[in-house]
């Protein structure tokens, strides 16, 4: 095993104060200060923006093992807001903890700039999608997308995975209409690029869904820079 005992007891000791979130719930306002670093222990959470026009847009989907606010000794006050998707539990992060890592674990303090990098890689490719792909297109990636993060935590299978979004959040999601969404939807599954059935997201032809989406998976590369950190995400969400 790569960690130290110290860095497992660590690990457990930064994610004594839990708090439980209902589906709906906002626990992180836009404008308020960031006080805490969050980190999702299980559940979906949703991160947003609400225009001035009341418009709103999910600008990312947060997943068991993922941060929200990590680096929050650089931010005065939150950009954005977050709310649970489904019911949640949550890692409650004082700053000084994130500092500690970096200043006595490299390891771990490598964890999460490869956390950050990802996260980066995450916003850049949905920038492609908006921008370069058509709308069917834009939902399939974002699917493939999530399949392969929650693969990569253990809570999806070599088939598909249970989906947390309602059409009109995929929406939200890829600047697209309720309507277009559906539409969409229904060309992908008539074409057997795309199975939804009862919330289970399957993809009968795999290799035909990925040539179709434009879908290269190293964006969401798993940290490997040495023997045993792939298991390191799964470390930090599972104490």
């Amino acid at each position: 095993m790569l960690l130290t005992s110290e860095e497992v007891k660590f690990l457990e000791t930064m994610q004594v104060n839990q708090a439980e979130v209902d589906k709906g719930d906002e626990f992180l306002h836009d404008g308020e200060p960031m006080r805490l670093t969050f980190l999702i222990r299980s559940g979906w959470v949703i991160r947003y923006r609400i225009t001035a026009a009341g418009r709103r847009l999910i600008i990312g989907v947060s997943l068991p093992g993922d941060f929200i606010g990590l680096h929050i000794n650089f931010n005065n006050s939150s950009i954005f807001s977050a709310a649970a998707l489904t019911k949640s539990s949550l890692a409650l992060i004082e700053p000084v903890r994130i500092l500690e890592i970096h200043r006595r674990f490299p390891v771990l303090a490598s964890g999460l700039d490869w956390m950050t990098l990802r996260h980066s890689n995450i916003l850049s490719e949905h920038k492609v999608s908006l921008g370069a792909r058509t709308a069917a297109q834009r939902i399939l990636h974002f699917l493939l997308e999530l399949w392969i993060r929650l693969e990569q935590v253990g809570l999806a299978n070599g088939k598909g995975f249970e989906l947390a979004l309602t059409q009109e959040q995929i929406g939200d999601c890829m600047g697209l209409s309720t309507v277009h969404v559906n539409r969409s939807l229904s060309r992908l599954c008539k074409e057997n690029l795309l199975r939804i059935d009862k919330g289970a997201v399957t993809f009968p032809q795999v290799s035909r869904s990925v040539s179709f989406a434009d879908f290269d998976k190293r964006f969401l590369m798993e940290f490997s820079a040495k023997p045993g950190m792939p298991d390191l995400i799964n470390k930090i969400a599972s104490n």
